[in-house]
């Protein structure tokens, strides 16, 4: 089992509760104790995270910081995501899509990533997107890639 911390302290931007995000951790089954850190940020600290870590001077959705090997206490720390709010809630309209919609979507995305799914090639792609769409239609929603 996953469990999540979230970590938010942008304000006037829509950020789903906290019970979203671990109802949307609860469909992964990963079978020992799990921890992740959510951190909600502005586009200023995006824009630097990405300036730090991939040498891109850009605001983007989502960033995934996966660890190996990181254990506590008998609980495994998988990593930290980064979620922009506003990056996330302009995109959502962009895209015609609800904004809780895409809160999910970008959320298992990003766990997915934590745990070791790519997109860096095209049958990469294609397996963490099937994933993706799998697990969001237990939450019925819809093939987000389907603009």
């Amino acid at each position: 089992m996953i469990k999540c911390f979230l970590i938010n302290n942008v304000e006037n931007e829509f950020v789903p509760k906290s019970n979203d995000f671990k109802e949307w951790l609860t469909s992964f089954e990963y079978k020992e104790q799990a921890e992740i850190n959510i951190k909600i940020v502005t586009p200023e600290e995006m824009r630097n995270f990405n300036k730090l870590y991939k040498n891109e001077d850009k605001v983007s959705d989502t960033l995934a910081f996966p660890f190996e090997n990181f254990t506590i206490e008998d609980k495994v720390i998988l990593g930290d995501i980064a979620m922009c709010a506003n990056k996330i809630n302009i995109d959502s309209d962009l895209y015609s899509k609800k904004k809780i919609d895409r809160w999910a979507h970008l959320t298992i995305h990003s766990v997915l990533h934590i745990l070791g799914y790519t997109h860096e090639n095209t049958n990469n792609r294609k397996q963490m997107e099937n994933k993706e769409i799998d697990i969001l239609k237990k939450f019925n929603i819809f093939n987000p890639y389907e603009i």
